[in-house]
């Protein structure tokens, strides 16, 4: 299993988004892919700016909703590592 203390989370440079009706939807033009994130899915979305680990979006979320951080870090993992299956995102290995 990796640690995702040193696994940072960056969008996809080719990824294209926009903010329609409170959603967010990505595009991913190679794939032509569509894809909407609503709700927490859509913040852990605005909070990858840059180079983010799991850790600090897990921080984030449990800053501004009522959730605890081992399931909110259990459901971000996941769901981050989903988006990496899309290639919405990359995910790039750092010094341990």
């Amino acid at each position: 299993m990796v640690d995702n203390h040193y696994v940072k989370v960056k969008r996809n440079d080719e990824a294209v988004w926009r903010v329609i009706d409170g959603d967010i939807v990505v595009l991913l033009p190679q794939g032509a892919m569509l894809h909407a994130l609503k709700g927490c899915g859509k913040r852990v979305w605005e909070l990858i700016e840059g180079e983010i680990t799991i850790p600090e979006i897990v921080r984030g979320i449990c800053n501004e909703y009522d959730v605890e951080p081992q399931r909110a870090s259990a459901d971000i993992t996941e769901f981050v590592y989903k988006l990496a299956t899309w290639k919405l995102v990359d995910l790039v290995q750092t010094a341990s």
